[in-house]
């Protein structure tokens, strides 16, 4: 069932989009418990969603429901590296 709608995306894509091209930027890792214990102390988000990801990775998002930050964190077992932060969110439902 992945497969499939991998491929019909990736036709969709080729047909309607624009090339995809690489982009590289710098990201911080460290060991899972100082990053997630960084932000759960200083910035006192907590986890709302984890996801799986095809890399044997997961994606976990943490927000601070009072103050609004949020931090987007990639992990394994052994690295966690930050994938963005921001002071706002939404859990409104949103259509691309």
């Amino acid at each position: 069932m992945r497969l499939a709608l991998a491929l019909a995306l990736m036709q969709f894509t080729a047909v309607q989009a624009e090339p995809v091209i690489d982009v590289t930027k710098q990201i911080k890792c460290a060991a899972p418990d100082s990053v997630f214990g960084y932000f759960r102390d200083r910035h006192g988000e907590t986890a709302l969603w984890l996801g799986y990801t095809v890399h044997d990775t997961q994606l976990t998002l943490i927000i601070n429901k009072e103050t609004r930050s949020w931090t987007m964190i990639e992990h394994t077992p052994e690295m966690a590296c930050v994938l963005a932060a921001g002071e706002e969110h939404t859990s409104s439902r949103v259509d691309f």
